[in-house]
């Protein structure tokens, strides 16, 4: 069993495992562009547009071939660890036709299980936030370096938006992309635990590369994460981004200098941990891999309280 389908039945992370996953990836979304790629040398590094590019069909066949080209040229030379991209998409022409599309997704399903009279979502000035994100990146670096480099290689722009309840998410089709609203950058511990919510979801998202973990993932259950019915595989994706929630919030609540909002945050993530894999034990139907993952999830959870998360 190679890197990546070793890190596939694990919660945890290694840097080879990660770099693996990033790699399937990688070749995967570039396999699709093929057609439309220019020539020279292809990009080092995903981006979100390459991505919604890619996965326009089912086959990659409907990207636009210009906006490919002036992506592949904006990542030239960058690497394979280009700077984070911060935006704030105001819904002019100016805003990225990726951010523009994913924000109109989210706004849909807001709308859809919320009700028509949420607000649209609204530009704001991200100027806070983004120095409490920062913080946070900060922070992961120190107090669980493994963390930081997953995000560094998975994540590639933070799009900050302001609309009503909206928290946090990320879309498959905009893989590298992850959606803030005001609640989530509100202070340092709130970003830190939305970047490792949703690096969290970005990396299960590779993982489903190798392993299919349940067979019945279409029945719908509900969880504490998100209390309207979802299907079984979205409450593994929340048992799986509460457990690295947990995990970073319980390191770095071993410092002296945590704030106490830490520490709090740490035991709300491990009381939602425990409820969520309370609903999945009677729900989810396990594949042979699923089963190793859930039992490493059990693990996860067990070793985390034991090392200084109280949970209720």
């Amino acid at each position: 069993m190679g890197a990546g389908q070793d890190e596939a039945v694990r919660v945890g992370i290694t840097p080879a495992g990660t770099m693996s996953l990033v790699r399937s990836h990688h070749r995967d979304v570039l396999r699709r562009l093929e057609p439309v790629l220019p020539a020279g040398p292809a990009p080092a590094c995903l981006h979100p547009g390459l991505v919604r590019e890619a996965t326009r069909t089912p086959t990659g066949d409907g990207a636009d071939p210009a906006r490919v080209a002036e992506l592949v040229r904006a990542l030239a030379g960058t690497g394979p660890v280009p700077p984070l991209e911060h935006l704030a998409p105001d819904g002019s022409s100016a805003s990225p036709d990726w951010c523009a599309w994913g924000t109109g997704q989210l706004l849909a399903d807001i709308r859809r299980t919320g009700g028509t009279g949420d607000a649209d979502f609204g530009a704001s000035d991200p100027a806070e936030g983004i120095a409490h994100l920062e913080a946070a990146r900060e922070t992961l670096r120190r107090v669980w370096p493994e963390a930081a480099l997953e995000t560094d290689l998975l994540i590639r722009a933070i799009v900050y938006v302001e609309g009503g309840a909206f928290r946090s998410a990320t879309l498959r089709q905009t893989f590298g992309a992850v959606y803030l609203g005001a609640s989530s950058v509100e202070s340092t511990p709130a970003a830190f635990e939305a970047l490792l919510h949703e690096t969290g979801h970005h990396a299960l998202y590779l993982r489903n590369f190798f392993v299919t973990y349940v067979t019945n993932g279409d029945v719908m259950i509900s969880h504490p994460l998100r209390p309207d019915p979802r299907p079984v595989t979205g409450a593994v994706h929340a048992a799986h981004v509460l457990a690295r929630m947990a995990h970073g919030l319980t390191r770095w609540a071993a410092e002296p200098t945590a704030p106490p909002e830490v520490t709090a945050r740490r035991d709300d993530a491990l009381r939602r941990l425990r409820g969520t894999i309370e609903a999945l034990e009677p729900a989810a139907e396990w594949t042979a891999e699923g089963r190793r993952y859930f039992d490493d999830l059990l693990r996860w959870e067990k070793e985390t309280i034991a090392s200084g998360g109280r949970g209720n």
